[in-house]
């Protein structure tokens, strides 16, 4: 039995529904169960003890230590934990006790690697599944005795709504962060043509405030600007180049993705499913793909069947399962 810790805060918020879309989908394996966390402050007290002393002194005597696997009377249950970041405050007070610890991380950014590292030797973290191939690569080599995996981001396809066609009435969106240098160019002259263009128009604004009004939004929209990080904030993300959900929600959602493709995504899919922007004539690109939309719905329903046939949470927990949970 495997014990899954889940977060204790209510509140929507987009990274935090996508970390418990692939919770929903871990809890149907019966091999599962939800870890318990009775007193907040109580577990909060070893993250807490370990950040403070660590900056004090790289080699700091804590006050509060993992228990080693094997103590008389400390055996405890494995534990799972999804991360969305260096949220490493979650995983107390279980990752106190001795059983297996194993977590799957989303943005896992290269200024983040030593934190990562120092926590994973410290509380003897036996895997790491990280949503990146190439922060999987860097951390492996690290040299730590955990093992650090590869597993990308994943949905749950029946979450999510498709439009006829027809019915859809926005043209173009941009959830989230911006890739300025493109949107620059393309928004006046949308605005020209009464095109119906939905972005960030305050930075932290949220174009969709509800959990239903950001699917009715995706699901309505012919064309979904979808750029790494590593493009629109190099500052954070490095070179570190990753498919992230917003790709896949815009693929069940039936939209055409414009923007660029990483390449650990073609790899998983066998081809480009993006359509690459065009910085050379971004203007003539938009309009021709508006102009000529049902010439790409055949790209599109393409997307569609990929994602619900190899990219779901369900197939990505079976691939963390197979190595924590494996068949007798």
């Amino acid at each position: 039995m495997l014990e899954l810790i889940v977060n204790q805060k209510g509140g929507h918020h987009v990274s935090l529904d996508t970390v418990a879309e692939f919770e929903s989908a871990i809890a149907f394996d019966a091999r599962v169960r939800q870890a318990r966390t009775r007193n907040k402050v109580i577990s909060a007290f070893p993250y807490y003890s370990w950040r403070v002393l660590g900056k004090l002194s790289r080699n700091a005597n804590y006050i509060i230590k993992p228990k080693p696997p094997g103590e008389i009377g400390s055996q405890g249950p494995d534990y799972f934990v999804v991360l969305m970041g260096l949220e490493f405050r979650k995983c107390f007070p279980h990752f106190m006790h001795s059983g297996r610890k194993s977590i799957y991380l989303f943005d896992a950014w290269p200024r983040g690697h030593e934190l990562i590292a120092e926590f994973v030797n410290y509380w003897k973290i036996d895997h790491v599944f990280l949503t990146s191939s190439q922060a999987a690569k860097r951390l492996s080599a690290s040299g730590r005795s955990c093992i650090y995996s590869w597993i990308p981001e994943g949905i749950n396809p029946e979450l999510y709504r498709q439009c006829a066609y027809s019915d859809k009435d926005v043209d173009v969106l941009q959830l989230g962060r911006r890739y300025d240098a493109h949107h620059e160019r393309i928004a006046r002259a949308l605005e020209q043509d009464r095109r119906v263009y939905l972005y960030e128009k305050v930075k932290g604004e949220i174009i969709f405030p509800t959990r239903k009004e950001f699917i009715d939004g995706l699901a309505r929209t012919k064309i979904s600007i979808c750029v790494p990080s590593s493009i629109t904030h190099p500052e954070r993300a490095g070179d570190i180049e990753t498919m992230t959900v917003r790709y896949l929600q815009s693929m069940v959602s039936k939209c055409l993705i414009l923007g660029h493709a990483p390449e650990e995504m073609i790899s998983l899919f066998g081809y480009n499913p993006v359509v690459e922007i065009d910085m050379s004539d971004p203007i003539r690109q938009i309009r021709s793909l508006l102009d000529n939309f049902a010439d790409y719905i055949p790209l599109i329903e393409k997307n569609f069947m990929a994602v619900v046939e190899h990219h779901t949470w369900y197939q990505r927990w079976r691939s963390i399962a197979s190595v924590l949970l494996p068949e007798p």
